[in-house]
Parts: structure tokens; C-alpha cells; sequence
């Protein structure tokens, strides 16, 4: 039992130095200097306004949650059995630890890069700088949409373990729509998800300010 804790630990120890490794690279992000004030206007955008537009705030617990679940699926892969050897479980444990953490990182990296905006009539995702995020990866296009043009938004699972943010919008010409796996209503229009690296009560607060439409 001593030479099981034992492997645990030193598993566990190796993994929270990654995790630490991680959440000080996620800082190092956070905190180079922004063009954009979070949770309020932007102080400077380059060529644009800096009146009536709201940030939302970055939030890194999806990151957080991610790297969290690998460092236990690693302490996990490290247990072994009374015959010395890991348990015929362990690589599965493994390559987990390794998806999890990898997800982790890209998810740190894109809290870091990415902001969420709200301007007088549009809703968009630009870069922490204030720059265009460049074409919508699935329909192409600007990442920016009109308030009218929302049909309907949620927070998945759930508003209280928020980890996708979803809206369907009218903007995208039909012939440019594309299917997605995951249909959330029956409405018509394009549905959108982004992982929820913003924090998900301001981006509800500002839906409601600005009139999306919720079905």
C-alpha cells in the first residue's frame, strides 16, 4: 500500500508541475499589455471608436477545468498493481492526461488572445489587441453580427458549468450556412459555438442588454 501511494504521489507531482508550468504561461499571456480594457470600453482600437463598446472579461476556469482533469487522468496512469506493473487501464489514462492537457494549452492560449465585444449594434470576437479575428473558420466571414440577426443563444451544458457558448444568427446568406452535429432549436439560421473562454455572465448580461433574441 506505502509503494502504491508512493507511485501515485510522484505521478501526481510530475503532473502538477506541468499544470504549474501551464497556468504560468496562461499568466504570462494575461498579463502582456492590452489595447483593450476588459469588462468595459475599449481604451484604444485602432482606427475605431473607443465610445459604447463593452469587452467582457477573459475567464480561464474551461482551461483550468481541462488541465485539471488531466493531471488526475496521469496520476491515474501511474497506478500499478501488486505485481509492480502499471494496470492494463494506464495507457488509456495516458493518452487522456496528454489530449487533456494539450487541450488545456490551446484553450489557455486562445483566453489569452481573444476577446469578446459588444458596440451599439453588434456582437464580435476580435483579437485582445482589438484587431479583426479574421474569417469565420466554418462560413467565412467577418466574425460580427447584428444584434436583429440573433434568433436564439445558450450557455451548454448549462449556464452553471458553462463550456460552450452557442447562438444561432440570420446574417449568413442561407446559401453559405453550413450543418453543424449540434442542434440546440429548430430555428432558422447559422448556429455558432465558441468555447466558453469569456466570462459567461457579462456575455448573458450584454445578450439581454442589447435585445438578443432567446427563444
Amino acid at each position: 500500500a506505502d509503494e502504491l501511494r508512493m507511485v501515485m504521489n510522484m505521478g501526481l507531482v510530475r503532473r502538477w508541475t506541468g499544470l504549474l508550468l501551464l497556468a504560468t504561461s496562461c499568466s504570462a499571456l494575461e498579463s502582456r499589455p492590452a489595447l483593450l480594457r476588459r469588462g468595459g470600453s475599449i481604451l484604444r482600437h485602432r482606427g475605431a471608436p473607443a465610445m459604447g463598446m463593452f469587452v467582457t472579461d477573459p475567464s480561464f476556469n474551461l482551461a483550468a477545468g481541462a488541465a485539471t482533469l488531466g493531471t488526475l487522468a496521469g496520476g491515474l496512469e501511474d497506478i500499478k498493481g501488486r505485481d509492480g506493473n502499471k494496470l492494463p487501464t494506464a495507457p488509456l489514462f495516458g493518452g487522456a492526461a496528454l489530449l487533456l492537457i494539450l487541450f488545456s494549452a490551446f484553450l489557455c492560449f486562445q483566453t489569452a488572445t481573444l476577446r469578446f465585444t459588444f458596440d451599439d449594434s453588434t456582437f464580435a470576437l476580435v483579437k485582445a489587441d482589438g484587431l479583426n479575428s479574421g474569417e469565420n473558420v466554418i462560413v467565412g466571414g467577418e466574425n460580427r453580427w447584428k444584434y436583429d440577426s440573433f434568433v436564439n443563444y445558450d450557455f451548454l451544458p448549462s449556464e452553471q458549468l458553462p463550456i460552450l457558448v452557442y447562438f444561432k444568427e440570420t446574417q449568413t446568406p442561407a446559401a453559405s450556412r453550413e450543418e453543424v452535429p449540434i442542434a440546440v432549436d429548430d430555428a432558422e439560421g447559422q448556429v455558432h459555438f465558441f468555447p466558453a473562454i469569456s466570462n459567461t455572465q457579462e456575455l448573458k448580461e450584454q445578450f439581454v442588454k442589447h435585445g438578443c433574441a432567446k427563444l
